[in-house]
This record gives structure tokens, sequence and C-alpha cells, in this order.
């Protein structure tokens, strides 16, 4: 990390290869004014008004030793303050960015960009339950009018044999303009009300890179734990189980575990496969043996008994596939 707060340089230990393309991280503000719906529509010329970037810029260390690197960022953009907290713990390969603007601005676009050593012709967008695949050229009209597309917690750029990803907790909106992920932080409509976003924001975004394929990236996974960090409570003391459900196949992703709508006390559980790749996998369930389970459609209804053996039953998902199970008496 620079003297501007940039990181102009990521490298994976494990493989050497060097993952910034050009500094990291870097805050580009713009003039937004847009046609038409100034609160939602960002209008493509936005490109040719960019304005002056970050000012004032500090860095100060918090923690260099023992889980955790952390790097306090303040400084100006435009008549706006921020302030960054750039965390990297130990043994990860996820560099978080949680960041603070006490918004001031009027039509203006705060976007980060994150230039990298990856050649794609097309962008990885997570949407629920999977993702969908854009380009990252303007060579068609079709192509140009994607100039801004949606995605929920990443998006990633990849080949073959490596790849990066822009995770979030809150922004949905990015562009993908050849090697750059550029991830849009925050709009300044003046209508329908005129100050409507000038308050204090929070939110944190992150980056990640791996070697081989996608199919076989934990990226999916990193998304979650950026989303969804894990609640510490007080507790008795018990005997260590293991989860209450596991799955034995990485990309088979167990969303969420809940108790039936209907008061019975029966589990539901969904899973889905997330990275397009059709296979099978045993999904583990140790602390239910003598139970038995169904799959069920979306409203929980049982629609057909699948075996349980050893505490585990087998499913086989086709690509993206989301399945429901009801485990109960």
């Amino acid at each position: 990390v620079d003297e501007k707060g940039e990181i102009p340089s990521f490298v994976l230990l494990s493989s050497g290869r060097e993952f910034a393309a050009e500094p990291m991280n870097h805050l580009q503000m713009y003039k937004d004014v847009a046609r038409l719906f100034d609160a939602w529509d960002i209008d493509s010329n936005y490109r040719e008004q960019e304005t002056d970037g970050a000012r004032d810029v500090s860095v100060e260390v918090l923690r260099e030793k023992g889980l955790e690197a952390v790097l306090r960022v303040r400084g100006k953009i435009g008549v706006s303050s921020y302030e960054q907290i750039i965390r990297l713990e130990a043994q990860s390969s996820r560099v978080e960015v949680s960041m603070t603007v006490d918004w001031k601005e009027q039509h203006r676009l705060l976007k980060t960009a994150f230039p990298v050593c990856v050649y794609a012709e097309e962008g990885i967008n997570e949407i629920q339950f999977g993702y969908v695949k854009r380009p990252t050229h303007r060579s068609r009209t079709y192509d140009r009018d994607r100039f801004e597309v949606c995605n929920h917690r990443y998006s990633a750029l990849c080949d073959a044999s490596h790849g990066a990803a822009l995770l979030n907790d809150s922004k949905y909106g990015i562009s993908m303009n050849g090697n750059r992920l550029e991830l849009s932080l925050l709009k300044s409509a003046c209508s329908p009300e005129m100050r409507a976003d000038n308050r204090v924001h929070h939110f944190t975004y992150a980056f990640t890179a791996w070697e081989g394929s996608f199919a076989d990236c934990d990226v999916v996974r990193q998304g979650y734990a950026l989303n969804s960090a894990p609640d510490v409570v007080c507790g008795s003391k018990a005997k260590a189980a293991g989860g209450l459900f596991t799955a034995d196949c990485a990309n088979i992703v167990l969303e969420t575990v809940k108790l039936a709508e209907d008061g019975s006390g029966d589990f539901i559980v969904r899973l889905y496969e997330s990275k397009k790749a059709a296979g099978t996998a045993k999904v583990t369930m140790p602390l239910l043996e003598g139970r038995r389970a169904y799959l069920c459609d979306m409203l929980e209804n049982r629609e057909e008994e699948i075996p349980v053996q050893d505490g585990a039953v087998t499913l086989t998902f086709r690509a993206f596939e989301i399945k429901t199970l009801r485990i109960g008496r």
C-alpha cells in the first residue's frame, strides 16, 4: 500500500504472480448529471467528465504483527472526507477495505478502480444462486450499452489459469472495462430530493485473487465470508461435533438452514450449485441421526423422500440448480 492509500502491488506468495496492473483501490470521481431519473440512472458519458481525485491523503499503521495487518487511510475527495481501514489477515488472500465517507457532493459519482493483470473477454457477475457473464469490451452497440451492470457479492475476471475478484457487502453496481473492475460506491442525485445521500456512509469491499480455474477457486465462499461474519456469543462447554450440516463438494453451497414455517420442528435446508458445474454432493448431518429427509418445494411441501445412510444424503445437482431439503421425523 503506497502513500496514497492505493495498492500498487498484490502478489500471491504461493505463485509469485503479480495481480495489480496499475495501483488498485484508486478512487475516481465523475460529474454525474443523468438526463432522466437523476437518482437512478448513470449516463454513459460520465467517463468523459472525471473530476479531481483524492487529495490530502495520510496513511497510518495501526497493526503490523500477529493475526492481521491494519492500515488507516484518511483523505479528501471533492468537498467530502473519507477514512479507509485496510486489513489483511494472516494466511488470507483477501484484502479488505472498510470505508467511511462523509458525503457532501451534488451530482457526483464515486468509484474505486482495480486494474488487474488478467485478460478476459467476459467478466463474471454473481447473481442470486449463480452468476452471469457479461462482456468487458465495447465492440458492439449491445456491449456498449452495458457500461454499468449489477453484481451481488462478487465480480471476477479470469482465464483458465488464474483470476481476480472484487467483493462487496452492499455496493451492487460495477463497470468492467478491459482489465478494470470499477465498483460504484456513491451517487449524489439532486432529484427527487436535493440532498438525499448527503450523510455519513459505511461500507466494505475487498479484493482477492487465485491460481487455477474459476471452477476450483473459493471466490463464492470469500464473498459469503465478507458478508456473513460469524456471530460470537457466550455459551456452555460442549463436545465439538462439527457443523450441523456439511457438503463434501466445494461448489455446492449450503445457503440457508431454518426451522419449518409450520412449527413442526423440522429443519429446512436450501442448497445450490454455484459454479455452473453439475455434480454430486454428500450432505452430512451428524447431529440429526435418526431423522428422515425429503426433497420439498419452495413452500416447504414434501415431494419425495430420499434415503439417509449413516447420517448423510447424496444429492445430484444440475448446473446452478437449487434444492430444498426438509429434515424431520
